[in-house]
């Protein structure tokens, strides 16, 4: 016991900690630290990763059926494993709520877990259930795969790559702050809030399109992309006039959209750092996801929004979430 609270360390403080305990021996092709560990097996990359979800931190059942809190489960671990460019194979679900917890509450989450999971062709292999006095929370573990020695680290971005991104920013956080108000929120940014769909098929074409660096955008595209600068010893520089905002976001918040779509979290999106070459084939892309340049990498460290490539610099006061 002892030492500083959370709250005075900040999160990434937390994670690097924790990180640095758990270094690995060299049985990991990648250790702790990235959106998953990799180790081969049988000429095979195989991929493991953790996420969980504690109500009224990352969901809110006022807002969400419990099947969709059971779709969110799943996709926000299985994010992690399209960051690496890899499938998903099986998961294990833990589940701790109250006693006095409704049984077709823990079934429809079950449900919901079940369709997520065969959906991205993967099965729900099994779990745990405990109880608590406090929230309920599930904790899913998802293992995945992918050719060997290709996984797509979080470090590997270098001065000159292009950066991009899938699909589109700000929908989800425009949509919890449209419930939180009160207001009816358009359909689709509340699906991307309690039901975010993993960009597997996404992450396996940037994987092969020869991405050197990808993560999934979970807590804003400004924390997120800060991860991947750090990790890469290298700058991001953004470009907030190429950022692929959903297009009513000015209607519901004048003046409001970029911070929403830059920092507003919950997007499940992927930002790929690729070489020039690869970067050029990106509208050869032939799902139905965009994807949009949005910056390119440089020397330095730190990420920079600009109004424009070589504009000036676009201060915004929040900077995505962070649990401490």
């Amino acid at each position: 016991m002892g030492g500083r609270r959370l709250s005075a360390l900040g999160e990434t403080s937390v994670l690097a900690a924790l990180v640095e305990l758990a270094a690995g021996d060299g049985r990991l092709a990648i250790g702790p630290g990235d959106d998953a560990a990799v180790w081969e097996l049988g000429g095979r990359a195989m991929a493991i990763t953790t996420d969980s979800l504690v109500e009224r931190v990352d969901f809110l059942r006022s807002f969400q059926t419990p099947w969709e809190v059971g779709l969110k489960a799943w996709g926000a671990a299985a994010s992690d494993l399209a960051a690496m460019g890899f499938g998903v194979d099986f998961g294990v679900a833990c589940l701790i709520c109250s006693p006095d917890t409704f049984e077709g509450t823990v079934l429809d989450i079950q449900a919901g877990m079940v369709e997520a999971a065969s959906r991205d062709g993967a099965l729900l292999a099994g779990g745990d259930v405990s109880s608590t006095d406090g929230p309920l929370t599930i904790a899913v573990t998802v293992v995945g795969s992918g050719p060997s020695g290709q996984a797509v680290r979080l470090g590997g971005a270098q001065p000159g790559d292009t950066v991009a991104v899938t699909g589109s920013l700000g929908g989800a956080a425009a949509a919890l702050r449209l419930l939180e108000s009160g207001r009816v929120p358009p359909e689709p940014w509340r699906r991307r809030l309690v039901a975010p769909l993993p960009r597997l098929a996404e992450g396996r074409w940037l994987r092969t399109a020869g991405a050197h660096a990808m993560t999934d955008l979970s807590d804003g595209l400004l924390v997120d992309a800060a991860r991947v600068a750090k990790a890469s010893s290298c700058r991001l520089e953004l470009w907030a006039d190429h950022l692929p905002l959903e297009s009513e976001l000015e209607h519901f918040f004048p003046g409001g959209s970029l911070p929403l779509g830059a920092a507003g979290g919950e997007d499940y999106e992927l930002l790929a750092c690729l070489p020039e070459p690869a970067a050029r084939a990106l509208g050869s892309f032939s799902g139905d996801t965009r994807i949009s340049v949005v910056g390119r990498v440089s020397e330095g460290e730190g990420v920079r929004l600009m109004e424009r490539p070589d504009g000036p610099e676009v201060a915004l006061p929040a900077q995505g979430f962070r649990h401490f």
